[in-house]
């Protein structure tokens, strides 16, 4: 059996990503799907929600001179909400999950191998 390598999910999305409840339920399918498989098989990392873009604050400037400044504040149409990292056989395995993972067309998710990790 070949070696899996971990590959990061990177969620985006168009709105803050805290969807209406009546949408909610429905959004979290394919997460719940995901969740419960690569738990199985022992391939779940992490995964996390992040919350609402209001409550992020952005980090600047060189040692000694930060500059602190609320919100995200990058120029960009959609915010990072959430990702997972995950151990899969191949892209194409990383590629299949996060189709399960995008419940609409608010949402974009980067797939991305993951060059290096720290595990306790």
């Amino acid at each position: 059996m070949s070696e899996k390598a971990t590959y990061a999910l990177l969620i985006y999305c168009t709105t803050d990503g805290h969807a209406a409840p009546e949408g909610a339920e429905r959004a979290l399918v394919g997460h719940r799907a995901v969740q419960a498989e690569a738990e199985h098989r022992g391939d779940l990392r992490a995964v996390a929600k992040l919350d609402a873009v209001q409550t992020a604050r952005t980090v600047r400037g060189p040692v000694g001179h930060h500059e602190v400044t609320d919100g995200p504040y990058i120029d960009t149409k959609e915010w990072l909400v959430g990702f997972y990292l995950l151990d899969c056989a191949s892209e194409a395995e990383a590629l299949s999950r996060a189709k399960q993972l995008c419940p609409g067309t608010d949402h974009a998710i980067e797939v991305r191998p993951v060059a290096w990790r720290w595990e306790r």
